[in-house]
């Protein structure tokens, strides 16, 4: 008899093997050959990993510094940022483009290269072509406007098309391996991206660090409009639509409405403390893209870990219960990061491994998040409403935390041992406004659910 048989260990052979088997079948039957759905979602998470990618090599941490070469100042980089919410608050009119089309994909697929176009190519010659600091921040004001614009129009598109190839039984496992993937693909390139640029950096050439990322996001970008199109397009109902439809026909919708304010609290909570922080670290602490994005790659092995947690979570609660649990525990993180100065960074890295703990529930919330109440008919209005409803609060919200930075320019403030300046204490209103939506959010979930019972 085998040793392995002798020592009883023949059901835990069996049950790594029946768990391997289980994997690989969940993975065939997500993006296996065999069927169009399955088809359909490869090209939709290959097409999706580019894109990804490519927005996070122009974003984050290096669009700030690229914005910081330019020597546009604080107030006016929570402006772009208030820009880009305005942009996308358009977003309830996008039904009056869309819905009088049954196929949209050659619109959508266009709309994708506008947006990477600008994105990319024209924010990128910015600083090349401009004479002066003035005209480089209006040129980047009015290109932030206009993607913006654009993305507001074509967004309901892409989720209606995509949405109709992920039967709502397979949501979570689906959202959850984007996520959990995404995250692993994103922090390794980012992470030697950082590195190749604070190597420019050190010889005084950044700039030509930040535009070689950006020469690598556009081939990216050819990528995913490549595999964009692959994706085969289901027609949808041809309506003509009127301002006033798609003004009003959402508000019928009691559940869907209750929905929309619980995202809307998350995004004006969450947009408060902008891309300050960021200017906190690199400028003020003079902290390394590399240290960033070391840190940001330990993300991956923590999601590893909490990842079947929190798919296990909503999968035995409800996408609504573990909404407020996650945003109530994500509360501490901002509160940890105010305190972090040049001569405690390790506080930095231990709340942000709390943070990556959590924000997954969070992104695993909110990828399925706009269909937990939406009825299959208007979809695309519907969508158009939550989206312009979240942008509207991230506008309030970033709007709050840049008037915020601006009104607090100088200030000190001494908590215990640790003097904050006003891009920490923008974390600590943040705090507060984000514990108000917890509660909130909670009252609404037992509201909801003793409606059900």
């Amino acid at each position: 008899m085998e040793v392995w048989k002798m020592a009883g260990l023949k059901g835990i052979k069996f049950a790594g093997r029946d768990k391997f088997a289980g994997f690989k079948t969940s993975i065939l039957e997500l993006f296996g050959k065999s069927q169009e759905f399955s088809q359909n979602r490869r090209n939709i998470l290959i097409s999706n990993y580019n894109s990804v990618v490519a927005n996070n090599l122009i974003g984050g941490n290096f669009f700030t510094g690229f914005l910081l070469l330019m020597n546009i100042n604080d107030s006016d980089i929570g402006l772009i940022t208030v820009i880009s919410m305005f942009g996308n608050m358009l977003q309830v009119f996008s039904p009056l483009l869309l819905e009088r089309f049954e196929k949209r994909k050659k619109i959508l697929i266009i709309g994708r290269i506008v947006i990477h176009f600008i994105n990319i190519v024209l924010i990128s010659i910015i600083p090349i072509l401009a004479p002066n600091d003035s005209m480089k921040l209006s040129l980047i004001l009015v290109a932030t406007l206009l993607v913006n614009v654009l993305n507001a129009m074509t967004a309901p598109g892409y989720q209606v098309w995509h949405i109709k190839s992920v039967p709502n039984e397979m949501r979570s496992r689906y959202f959850s391996f984007i996520q959990l993937t995404n995250s692993i693909i994103v922090y390794t390139v980012i992470l030697f991206a950082s590195l190749m640029v604070d190597v420019f950096k050190q010889n005084g050439n950044e700039l030509t660090g930040l535009l070689i990322l950006r020469g690598a996001a556009l081939v990216l970008a050819v990528f995913d409009i490549v595999y964009l199109a692959r994706i085969r397009e289901y027609p949808v109902s041809k309506r003509n639509m009127r301002v006033r439809d798609v003004m009003l026909s959402p508000f019928k919708e009691k559940k869907f409405l209750v929905t929309v304010a619980m995202a809307c609290m998350w995004s004006f909570t969450a947009n408060i403390p902008g891309s300050y922080y960021s200017v906190y670290l690199l400028r003020e602490l003079n902290i390394s893209y590399s240290f960033l994005n070391t840190v940001n790659m330990l993300s991956i092995p923590v999601m590893i870990l909490v990842m079947p947690i929190w798919r296990r979570k909503v999968d035995t609660t409800s996408w609504f219960r573990t909404l407020y649990l996650c945003i109530s525990l994500y509360i501490v993180h901002y509160l940890g990061l105010a305190f972090v100065t040049e001569k405690n960074l390790l506080l930095y890295l231990i709340f942000m491994l709390y943070a990556f703990a959590i924000s997954p529930g969070i992104n695993l919330v909110f990828s399925n998040l706009p269909y937990v109440n939406m009825p299959d008919e208007n979809q695309t209005n519907l969508l158009g409403f939550y989206s312009t409803l979240n942008s509207f609060a991230g506008f309030l919200g970033a709007s709050l935390g840049r008037q915020f930075i601006t009104m607090t320019e100088g200030m000190r403030i001494k908590f215990g041992g640790t003097t904050m300046g006003n891009k920490q204490l923008v974390l600590i209103l943040a705090a507060v406004f984000m514990l108000a939506s917890a509660l909130t959010i909670f009252r609404l979930t037992r509201k909801s659910d003793s409606e059900i019972a």
